[in-house]
């Protein structure tokens, strides 16, 4: 449970159109805060410098760093979702997915 004083610190996996939407939407909500970007592509190529937060280039390698993170938002390609989602389930942390969560009803029940 998170204190009644603290923010919602959220990471961002994927940074293409709507990864960036949802990481403005947190940088502009006075109870969250943006702590983390990821994407394959660079933060230059991602035009993400202006958020001023740690970027990865994997799910993996954001969860290496064990960051005090309590939501991670997956907004990558559809047939990732599924995949990051779990990895970030079994770190411990809720998960904000894009839809569809998974490309078949199997993925989906995982």
């Amino acid at each position: 449970m998170i204190a009644e004083n603290k923010k919602v610190r959220f990471a961002v996996v994927g940074s293409g159109h709507i990864g960036k939407r949802h990481a403005e939407m947190i940088s502009r909500d006075k109870e969250s805060e943006l702590v983390a970007l990821v994407d394959i592509r660079s933060m230059k190529e991602c035009d993400a410098e202006h958020f001023n937060v740690p970027f990865f280039n994997s799910i993996d390698d954001l969860l290496s760093e064990n960051l005090d993170i309590d939501v991670i938002n997956i907004c990558t390609p559809n047939g990732l979702h599924a995949e990051q989602s779990i990895k970030a389930l079994e770190a411990g942390k809720h998960v904000v997915c894009e839809k569809p969560m998974g490309l078949s009803k199997e993925k989906c029940e995982q």
